[in-house]
């Protein structure tokens, strides 16, 4: 798989956060609530008076802003494994700013169907970006 950011990738990624509607792109769980976290998920980092659906546009207009910047993600390829049936699989990984946050977001997208599927895995609390500071 390649592991260089593309024209087709940013294409399909910006599409997704662009969207309006509520469920596009898609997020996981964990991406919203964090789990047991405190440092990870939308709810425990942006700011508690924002609503769900606030917090998910304030991140997408964030990727939307950083991908017309002209940035790319970092890219990782995971090669799978069929012991623990996983397919291999492509991850973009965003640093952005949001709400005075710094999250780092983890974005999957399955190209198998007719339109890519995009899927906002996690967005956790960017310590590196803290201390780049």
């Amino acid at each position: 798989m390649d592991t260089v950011f593309n024209e087709r990738q940013r294409q399909v990624l910006r599409a997704a956060f662009a969207d309006t509607a509520t469920n596009v792109p898609d997020f996981t769980r964990t991406a919203v609530t964090g789990g047991h976290r405190t440092d990870e998920g939308l709810d425990k980092l942006l700011p508690a008076e924002l609503t769900d659906y606030g917090k998910r546009c304030a991140l997408k207009e964030a990727l939307v802003k950083f991908l017309d910047d002209g940035r790319a993600p970092s890219v990782e390829v995971a090669s799978g494994d069929p012991a623990m049936q996983l397919d291999a699989a492509t991850f973009f990984h965003f640093r952005v700013g949001v709400e005075g946050v710094p999250p780092f977001v983890k974005v999957f997208v399955d190209e198998e169907d007719r339109e890519p599927d995009v899927k906002v895995i996690s967005v956790k609390r960017d310590y590196r970006a803290w201390s780049e500071s």
